[in-house]
């Protein structure tokens, strides 16, 4: 029997690029959700001249958009909530892995919140390197995470209420290349964000130094580029913020992780032993944070889109 909208109560979202093996085992975990029946999954495929469509099955309602390989994230995403029928925009990365129960908690927790955001573990906890690759993108929200209203949530794999998100309109095509930015517009249209701590991923981690801070780089670069066309800055601001990244962010990150870890003794080993790479990756994101905002986006789409999607993470033994 074909799902009536009303059934569907979460929109499960991923866009997927090159990288097969890894697209497929995420859209398995979604495909193994213990809210299946409440549900429905959308796969937004860059997909190239002449790679497979992955693998679906008929369990959960599924949808699967074919987009250019060229296509920008936040159009790619935008894509993805249009065709979305659930109350619940749940956006998760190719390189991520849901928990059984991670749709079944978002939907229980999603109670009046504009955005919610999850708790992560490490898919890949073998090296230093994919270590302190996970400490530098995902500390804020590590497990064991406390839940609670909170104004700093997780980028790329991060929920929505659909009907708050599209009072955003066109803005979902540049804004949504970067969350952080789609946070900033809710905090000040008086929205709520919060975070789950029991809606558990486990994510996949570069693991090498030169891949991460690539990575780091131009995604700072096009968070960047985003918030100062999309709040419309004037040079001046743009020159102040651009000259102002280099020196102000790295600081601004290590005080606002400090903070986040009060509480929190699990984590503080992790901290001082990927402190070296912290300082690393948060100076040159600050790099790319300034180039935006001083040159504006430039290649920083392509090249965000060529790392989240197209790069395996994992280097083959």
């Amino acid at each position: 029997m074909t799902k009536t909208k009303h059934s569907i109560k979460l929109s499960a979202i991923i866009i997927i690029g090159r990288c097969r093996k890894r697209s497929q085992r995420a859209v398995n975990a979604l495909y193994k959700q213990t809210a299946a029946s409440s549900m429905e999954i959308i796969i937004v495929d860059l997909k190239e001249e002449g790679v497979p469509f992955l693998d679906t099955r008929k369990t959960i309602p599924t949808v699967y958009i074919k987009k250019s390989p060229e296509e920008t994230w936040a159009r790619s995403r935008a894509a993805g909530i249009y065709q979305a029928r659930g109350d619940i925009i749940a956006f998760v990365e190719d390189h991520a892995i849901p928990a059984q129960d991670w749709a079944e908690i978002l939907i229980q927790s999603h109670n009046g919140w504009a955005a919610v955001g999850y708790a992560f573990t490490n898919a890949n906890p073998g090296s230093y390197m994919s270590r302190a690759s996970m400490f530098s993108d995902y500390a804020f929200w590590m497990d064991p995470l406390p839940s609670g209203p909170s104004d700093l949530l997780p980028g790329n794999n991060v929920s929505y209420s659909r009907e708050i998100l599209l009072s955003l309109g066109d803005r979902l095509e540049t804004d949504l290349g970067v969350d952080f930015n789609i946070h900033e517009e809710l905090k000040k249209r008086g929205h709520t964000l919060y975070l789950e701590g029991k809606a558990k991923v486990a994510h996949e981690n570069y693991d090498t130094l030169g891949m991460a801070l690539v990575a780091n780089h131009y995604y700072c670069w096009l968070l960047a580029a985003n918030r100062r066309k999309s709040q419309a800055w004037s040079m001046g601001k743009r020159l102040f913020y651009g000259l102002a990244a280099p020196l102000g962010a790295p600081l601004i990150k290590i005080v606002r992780l400090i903070r986040r870890l009060r509480g929190r003794s699990a984590l503080w080993k992790d901290f001082f032993i990927t402190l070296p790479v912290l300082l690393l990756t948060y100076f040159w994101s600050a790099i790319g944070e300034s180039m935006g905002y001083l040159f504006g986006f430039a290649s920083s789409d392509k090249e965000f889109v060529k790392w989240e999607l197209n790069r395996e993470r994992v280097n083959p033994k």
